[in-house]
């Protein structure tokens, strides 16, 4: 199940033996520790790190009575045993061995920043007796909107629907969106966040500045695309790093051209939806012979950079230049 069918029957049921968090949206994994305590009889929140403890601390606690009848909750975050990469050993069978058997009238929590759990290991297939939550990142806007507004609902923080959209285009994580909305709070004063509120005071990541950038290159916006690369430059971006990420940019494009599906094919490649489509309608003004040339010239830039032929900046300036051109004419073309 995920996160939000799993916070849903917490209202309505008692909570489990075991539950297994997993996903790269770790900010989720507080909340539903949060949840549990406020909807369950817990005395309080035990925190462990199985990296740093293992699992024998929570086990000595999950096996401990206290004569108060305090009932703690116990968290064991960064479980990396469930996951390809983790150790097995002593304490992965201690674990599983808890797993088959966890303990009457107590809550275990684990958790794993990770979205794929290694389906080979005992100890993943004891905790699927259990109840296992996944975490992810929406790979659709649409979902993505709908779980951000329900956080900011959770968390008493009042959002305009155009502040939202913009924090999630800025964001592109419920984590780090979450992360946001103390700042946003306190910002705005009591009154509903707007989305100005979230243009002033939430960065864009660098991919996303890089889309910006190149929405005004395609329109043929060169004096934007040279004030914008000024802007990039000030927070520290040399010129290498931006070919390159202009370099992936265009071959989104190239890949985004044509596509009937762009889910499909974003899966087939390995990157977001978003930036896909994003791609997608950048790539709208280009004809695929275009596209291709560009693809040619960003590479020809890198390795001109590389072999010392030319400066990181004028590689860039020239390439900038080349694009630039290619939109003017492609928007003739298309005005003719």
């Amino acid at each position: 199940m995920d996160i939000f069918e799993a916070i849903d029957h917490l209202t309505n049921a008692e909570p489990a033996s075991v539950y297994l968090l997993h996903g790269s949206e770790m900010g989720l994994f507080d909340w539903f520790c949060d949840a549990l305590l406020q909807t369950s009889h817990f005395s309080s929140l035990l925190r462990f790190d199985y990296e740093e403890d293992g699992f024998e601390p929570a086990e000595i606690e999950l096996c401990s009575f206290s004569l108060f009848g305090d009932r703690p909750l116990v968290y064991v975050r960064n479980a990396t045993v469930f996951t390809a990469d983790g150790r097995s050993g002593a304490e992965a069978d201690r674990l599983a061995a808890y797993l088959e058997q966890p303990m009457a009238m107590r809550t275990l929590v684990l958790s794993v920043a990770s979205d794929k759990l290694d389906e080979r290991r005992r100890v993943t297939k004891l905790a699927k007796r259990h109840a296992v939550i996944s975490c992810s990142t929406p790979s659709r806007d649409r979902d993505a909107l709908r779980m951000l507004e329900r956080l900011a609902k959770a968390k008493e923080v009042l959002m305009e629907h155009d502040a939202l959209t913009e924090l999630w285009r800025r964001t592109q994580s419920l984590t780090l969106a979450v992360n946001e909305f103390g700042k946003l709070q306190a910002y705005a004063g009591g009154r509903p966040i707007a989305r100005q509120d979230v243009e002033e005071l939430v960065p864009m990541q660098v991919d996303d500045s890089v889309f910006t950038w190149i929405d005004w290159a395609v329109q043929g916006q060169v004096m934007s695309v040279f004030n914008a690369l000024d802007g990039l430059a000030r927070q520290g971006y040399d010129a290498f790093a931006l070919i390159a990420l202009l370099a992936r940019q265009v071959r989104l494009m190239a890949l985004a051209k044509g596509a009937r599906n762009i889910e499909q094919r974003a899966k087939e490649f390995g990157v977001h939806p978003y930036a896909l489509r994003m791609a997608a309608r950048q790539a709208g003004a280009f004809r695929q012979k275009d596209l291709a040339r560009l693809v040619r010239v960003l590479a020809d830039a890198e390795f001109d950079v590389k072999r010392g032929r030319l400066a990181p900046d004028i590689a860039l300036h020239l390439a900038l230049m080349e694009l630039t051109r290619a939109a003017s004419t492609a928007q003739k073309n298309r005005a003719q």
